[in-house]
């Protein structure tokens, strides 16, 4: 067999050029369990799957005998504003320039792993104020079409005067075109207050929440599940590895209080996103065990932290 004949086979005549040029049929793709299917598509999307040979071309046809057909791959956690900064010397810049440049081509590597969905966290306040934001949301609009990219607002205090000033900015942020709300209670000198604020915002402009947090504190974690519960259109949480340090009743608690509640649990399987030196991941096995939906992502990417 050539190497050719390996390959995924275009139509071999010119009837696709004279056909539906919107359609496609994907024929013979194996699915992740185990099925042989045709998938048609119509302007990008499905229109119709069924057993493998039973469905007919109309357009362009693939024959994709042997090749497993999955769906595209999402980055849930990953930080636009200091990625592909480890080299740099001195201190990062977050000039805008330089962060638009950083951020876009973190994405395009990860487009280049197949993830079309991309979520980045990006700090707003102390001396950048929203200035990193908007070099990240310009960077999502010069990759329009590419790449699906969500930029996460990552205040660092919420709470007392110090976060007058952060809340401000959080609602601004939004405003901006900031998809996710978010940031670290765990660095807010009142943890549960920083996360009402969050959710506060989140509920007045409908936007999901997505929260850093080591989960060691299984009391802390156990508030913020009631807190989050019900808050539509969702709440997420990660690195959460220091709930694999907590003794296992208490964190098979926790994990059944996350679940009860829809809190989603992003983990960093390559290592946390804070520089801290502590590694180590969420107790996936036992998180899935309790009903909580799961994913992984790359936290912080060739930056100092890691």
């Amino acid at each position: 067999m050539s190497a050719d004949s390996k390959q995924p086979q275009p139509p071999e005549d010119g009837a696709a050029a004279t056909a539906d040029s919107t359609s496609l049929l994907l024929s013979h793709a194996r699915l992740a369990d185990g099925r042989n299917v045709d998938v048609r598509l119509v302007g990008g999307r499905i229109e119709a799957v069924g057993t493998a040979g039973s469905l007919t071309a109309t357009g362009a046809r693939v024959d994709l005998t042997g090749y497993l057909l999955l769906p595209a791959a999402a980055e849930p956690h990953a930080h636009a504003d200091t990625a592909l900064s480890a080299d740099s010397p001195g201190p990062v810049s977050y000039a805008p320039e330089h962060v638009q440049r950083r951020a876009t081509e973190a994405a395009l590597l990860q487009l280049g792993h197949g993830a079309t969905a991309q979520r980045a966290h990006v700090r707003i306040g102390d001396v950048h104020g929203l200035g990193p934001l908007e070099a990240v949301l310009q960077a999502r609009r010069s990759l329009r079409g590419l790449v699906d990219l969500t930029a996460v607002a990552m205040p660092r205090l919420l709470t007392g005067a110090a976060g007058a000033d952060g809340l401000a900015m959080l609602r601004d942020a939004v405003k901006m075109g900031a998809g996710v709300v978010g940031g670290c209670p765990d660095l807010d000198p009142d943890p549960a207050g920083y996360v009402e604020a969050v959710l506060e915002v989140a509920a007045e402009h409908g936007v999901p929440v997505d929260l850093h947090t080591d989960g060691d504190d299984p009391a802390r974690l156990a508030r913020l599940a009631a807190m989050a519960g019900g808050l539509r259109p969702g709440v997420t949480i990660g690195p959460c590895a220091g709930l694999g340090r907590l003794p296992a009743d208490a964190a098979r608690r926790a994990a059944d209080g996350l679940a009860a509640a829809g809190v989603t649990v992003v983990c960093l399987p390559q290592g946390g996103c804070a520089g801290t030196g502590l590694r180590g991941t969420a107790p996936v096995r036992l998180l899935r065990a309790a009903g909580v939906r799961v994913a992984a992502g790359s936290g912080a990417m060739r930056d100092v932290a890691n």
